[in-house]
């Protein structure tokens, strides 16, 4: 990752039409995409061989692409102002495994993991094993390397009620059973992002720090 593909995102933002797209799609392909597209490869690569052989090796499977959908979005702008990808057994459509995301662009730079939109079935279950053990949840989110990686440890939305009586009564102690979501997240300055060696490895580093809240999650699936 350098200047030059921070640099085409900044000119996109200042030209968000498809003229000018389609101008510089020869400059987004060498300076954005390919090296986005070497960049998840080897974070795919990595986590496959330290983590889970099951997550796909393809970056096609894990990379969001840079056309926005608009059809039913009241921003009408053609294009994202970032790359993103997702490292899991899922992929990109992933809506039940653990996940790591990771987006660099013009303005937030982020990676974040966990589950930000489980299914309900997943969500039930996730829900069913914090009322059978409350206690674990907190030694997860409390964690030493997690918190190091991720300082704000676990976040989420939260329900104000849910239907089950006895997950209220438990809600007044351990709150994160009203979650609907379970993810941790941490922005990053661009400037420390260009100072950053080995990228891939510092992703692949946060998600091994959110190990004992993948098992968990694992566990359930």
């Amino acid at each position: 990752m350098n200047t030059a593909f921070f640099d085409f995102f900044d000119r996109l933002a200042a030209n968000m039409n498809r003229e000018w797209f389609n101008a510089h799609k020869d400059i987004y392909r060498q300076n954005v995409y390919e090296p986005f597209y070497e960049l998840t490869s080897r974070c795919l690569q990595l986590a496959r061989a330290e983590i889970d052989p099951a997550i796909p090796a393809d970056p096609r499977q894990a990379m969001f692409r840079i056309y926005r959908d608009t059809r039913f979005s009241a921003d009408k702008s053609p294009y994202k102002l970032w790359m993103g990808a997702v490292v899991s057994r899922g992929g990109r459509k992933n809506s039940r495994w653990p996940e790591l995301y990771f987006q660099f662009g013009h303005e937030r730079n982020f990676i974040a993991g966990g589950l930000y939109r489980p299914d309900k079935e997943i969500l039930a279950r996730i829900r069913t094993a914090i009322a059978t053990d409350p206690a674990r949840i907190d030694r997860i989110n409390n964690n030493g390397r997690l918190r190091r990686f991720f300082p704000g440890g676990l976040l989420g939305e939260r329900n104000k009620r849910l239907p089950s009586k006895e997950w209220m009564q438990i809600a007044r102690h351990q709150p994160f059973i009203l979650n609907k979501q379970f993810y941790t997240y941490k922005e990053i300055l661009r400037s420390e992002i260009l100072q950053i060696d080995d990228l891939a490895r510092w992703i692949v580093d946060h998600f091994h720090a959110m190990q004992p809240w993948n098992d968990f999650l694992t566990e359930l699936i």
